[in-house]
Order: C-alpha cells, then structure tokens, then sequence
C-alpha cells in the first residue's frame, strides 16, 4: 500500500498526466475542426487569390490573326483632273480632239487609263456616239495592205467607220508611226494607239460602249 507521503505523490502524478492528455486531446480536437471549416484564415486567402489568378470562361477572350487584303482606288486620280469639260458621264471613252488625248472612264470619279494618239483635225464630230463594231485585225479601206490591229469602230466616215485602233503595220509588220509620235494628228480619221492600249481597250470596251468626242 506504501506509505501516506508516497501515496500523495502517486495521486499528483496523475492529475498531472490527465491534464496533459486533456490538453492535448484539445490540440487535436482544434485542429482536427479547423481542417473540416476550411483551414486558417492565411490559407483560404492563398486559396482566394489563387483562383482570382486563374481566368474564368467568362473572361477569357480568343483572338485571331488575319491579314485581309483591300484593293481600293484613290476617289480622284491624276488623270482625272484634265478630262474635258462636257465629256459626258458615266462608263465612258473620251476623245479630245484638238489635244490628241484618249481617257478610259470607269465612272464619273475615276479614269482608269489616260494616253497620246493620233487622229485627224476636226475628225470625227464633236457628239457623243457608241461602239458599233470590233475586230481583232482591220485592213485600211485607203490602202488594204496596212492592217489595223484591234478595231474598235464607234462611227462613220466618208467611205467607212471611223474608230480606235493600233498604229498601222505595214505588210512586214513595221508599223507607220512610232510611239513617240502619239500626240500629233498623223491619221486619215481613225484614233491611232500604241499597240499595248489599243489591246487593253479592245478588251474593256463591249458594243455598246459611250464615246463621247470632244472639240
């Protein structure tokens, strides 16, 4: 049984011990409570900017590079700034007469082509008139041997019809004029061209086409 003094210490030994595995328990309980609440205050703040950091569908945005390509043209070119006055409107052939000058007009805002040729004085009419008819090769009714490449033919003359062509090849191929003599009135009454524009309005002008003449 021992002694009175041994049993007292006996007794104190346990109180001690029962209150450090009560603490303890609390320790646990505490924590064991924390974790099931979502943890500290410290990490439920990591938690939140963790997901602020982390886009949402919402406010995710997807963007794709293109490249578009545009062909647009100026609203006033330079050639459109020295096309004759009265010269009609619209889709249309300009022949100035007395400054030996061609215009090709995609409207009444834009002169897609504007160049030197050689016609005749006072030849044709100032009026406005209209393709009537178009050949590949045309002969000239003064000298059957010379041919006229790309006939475009908007009115009649004396003998014939008057119109656009390329300058005259003799039956070598040579032609009767040069290039760089464009601009002088060297014609019978046909608008003589080179022969890289003469093709190109060949193509862009249907029967039916304005011509519209100027003094």
């Amino acid at each position: 049984m021992g002694t009175r003094r041994e049993r007292r210490i006996k007794r104190s030994a346990k109180i001690r011990l029962g209150a450090s595995l009560g603490s303890a328990l609390f320790v646990l309980f505490a924590t064991v409570a924390a974790a099931s609440l979502g943890g500290t205050s410290d990490e439920a703040s990591a938690d939140n900017v963790s997901s602020l950091a982390q886009p949402t569908s919402s406010s995710s945005t997807s963007t794709t590079s293109s490249t578009t390509t545009t062909t647009t043209r100026p609203a006033v070119n330079a050639a459109l700034a020295f096309v004759p006055a009265n010269s009609g409107t619209g889709r249309r052939i300009i022949y100035c007469n007395s400054c030996q000058r061609l215009w090709i007009m995609e409207d009444d805002t834009y002169a897609s082509a504007s160049y030197q040729v050689s016609g005749r004085r006072g030849t044709p009419d100032p009026g406005t008139y209209a393709v009537v008819r178009k050949l590949d090769m045309g002969n000239s009714k003064r000298d059957p041997s010379l041919r006229l490449p790309w006939f475009v033919g908007f009115t009649m003359g004396r003998t014939t019809d008057i119109g656009f062509h390329g300058i005259p090849l003799r039956p070598n191929g040579a032609p009767i004029q040069s290039d760089a003599q464009l601009g002088e009135p060297l014609s019978a009454g046909c608008i003589r061209q080179d022969q890289v524009s003469a093709k190109a309005l060949f193509e862009w002008a249907p029967i039916g086409t304005t011509v519209v003449v100027t003094p």
